[in-house]
């Protein structure tokens, strides 16, 4: 491109995405990061899918349905290259794809797909961390765009690694399901071919070390998280300022389809372009973005385009008056502002700022912890992490959740919560526990006569006195 091409308009899809770029670059690890890496390492180490639990005392030899372990295996080769700087430039990598797919199949001037853009990213970044869901974010921009150009030979294939990837798979049904009733609208006579490529998408997703049984573990595992009251999913709140760009941009989409709903329906154009599929695909996902805070981002990425389809302004947007800026100038600005990015992620990395969460826990309490004797009590969250950093150590439960059942997890909850931890301790013989130092389990241990091995602002490692 040369320098004269370089638009105000350019500068401004420039800012945007190194804005996104920018925000990507700094999305923090999660405690399901570690477990992710654990398993991801000890793969590559035995050459075989972990579908049994080799990490807790509790449930150890249970069946898991690791539904992500291709995952498990692309990060951690990630992190052998190159550490969590690369994890996470990577990771970013992906979310900005995806964001720019989502630029690509939005119609409309430049100006109106910044300002739609620009308005949800915000609220659409909420979950952004280092795991398997920042895949599915990819694949749903993918799966729509591939919907809506009716690609349908590649959708098998995108099922196919989606599947094997991260368990979101089931909301590239839902948009094969939209697709198809937007198809009897569009062009009916591309029915037959999109019934075939959900048929093939369908087998594709049992083609996984899960078998046929993905699509029983699958509605089994949604049906535990739902009953453990995660905080992710559980629905956005109004009071939320985060989510405001949401709950406006989901009000404006479901106002727009009301009202142009029918235009749409009667525009060729629209017809021909594939933006009732975009609308439907979107539409179908506004129940799941109102259950479940974890559904917002891929929700927003389909709604921008959506709002775009149906809003008729996007069609004619009268241009600036003004003179138009040298080139030189906007180029000028996009290389300051990139120059100033790279200074902000770099700046962060070296000094590994606290946001992203890459030491979550002390080393000397990871020291301290080895030299318990006897089983380890910890709470849900802390799982992911000691499955990581203490490898020697047999956790008590930890996020996946999945291999552990509902009441062993409702009872940590309830321990936690009371105080009341002999009947449960006795039960598994915990001897040890790495613990909130502000927990009411701690001071209930301290008060029991439990030895404090580590203890600081933030964690306390007990072992129960020895004989």
């Amino acid at each position: 491109m040369t320098l004269e091409r370089f638009t105000f308009e350019r500068l401004q899809t420039t800012l945007l995405f190194l804005a996104i770029a920018t925000a990507a670059c700094l999305m923090p690890a999660q405690h399901d990061t570690w477990w992710l890496l654990r398993a991801g390492h000890d793969m590559w180490a035995a050459g075989h899918v972990l579908l049994t639990d080799t990490f807790s005392h509790t449930v150890s030899g249970a069946y898991w349905p690791n539904h992500e372990w291709l995952s498990e295996l692309l990060f951690y080769g990630v992190y052998a290259l190159g550490g969590l700087p690369l994890l996470t430039l990577a990771s970013a990598l992906v979310v900005t794809s995806a964001w720019a797919i989502v630029w690509i199949e939005t119609p409309g001037p430049v100006r109106v797909k910044f300002l739609l853009t620009a308005f949800v990213v915000a609220s659409a970044s909420t979950t952004w961390s280092l795991r398997a869901q920042v895949l599915s974010l990819l694949l749903v921009a993918l799966t729509m765009a591939l919907l809506r150009r009716r690609r349908y030979g590649w959708l098998p294939v995108v099922f196919w690694c989606w599947a094997n990837l991260h368990g979101a798979v089931l909301l590239g049904m839902l948009l094969l399901g939209a697709a198809l009733a937007a198809a009897l609208i569009e062009k009916i006579e591309a029915v037959p071919r999109l019934l075939l490529a959900t048929a093939l998408c369908v087998v594709a997703t049992s083609l996984t070390p899960l078998g046929g049984n993905f699509w029983l573990d699958m509605p089994r595992s949604l049906g535990r998280i739902r009953q453990l009251g995660i905080d992710e999913w559980a629905p956005p709140h109004l009071a939320t300022v985060s989510l405001l760009p949401f709950w406006i941009t989901i009000a404006a989409l479901v106002a727009l389809a009301v009202t142009r709903g029918r235009a749409l329906w009667n525009d060729p154009i629209a017809r021909r372009e594939g933006r009732i599929t975009i609308c439907a695909c979107a539409l179908v996902l506004v129940p799941l973005a109102l259950t479940a805070v974890r559904n917002v981002p891929p929700f927003l990425m389909l709604a921008v385009p959506a709002i775009a389809a149906l809003f008729p302004a996007v069609r004619a947007v009268a241009p600036s008056r003004s003179a138009p800026r040298p080139p030189w100038v906007n180029c000028g600005i996009a290389a300051a502002a990139a120059v100033f990015a790279a200074m902000v992620v770099t700046s962060a990395y070296a000094s590994r700022a606290a946001r992203f969460h890459w030491t979550p826990l002390p080393a000397a309490s990871i020291a301290a912890l080895d030299g318990c004797r006897g089983n380890l009590y910890n709470r849900y969250d802390e799982g992911g992490y000691l499955i990581w950093f203490a490898p020697g150590r047999k956790v008590f439960l930890d996020g996946r959740q999945d291999p552990y059942p509902p009441s062993l997890i409702k009872e940590q909850a309830r321990v936690e919560g009371s105080g009341d931890f002999e009947s449960l301790f006795a039960r598994y013989d915990v001897r040890c526990a790495y613990l909130p130092s502000t927990s009411r389990l701690s001071a209930g241990l301290l008060s029991a006569g439990w030895t404090p091995l580590f203890e600081d602002a933030n964690w306390t490692v007990f072992e129960r006195d020895r004989p």
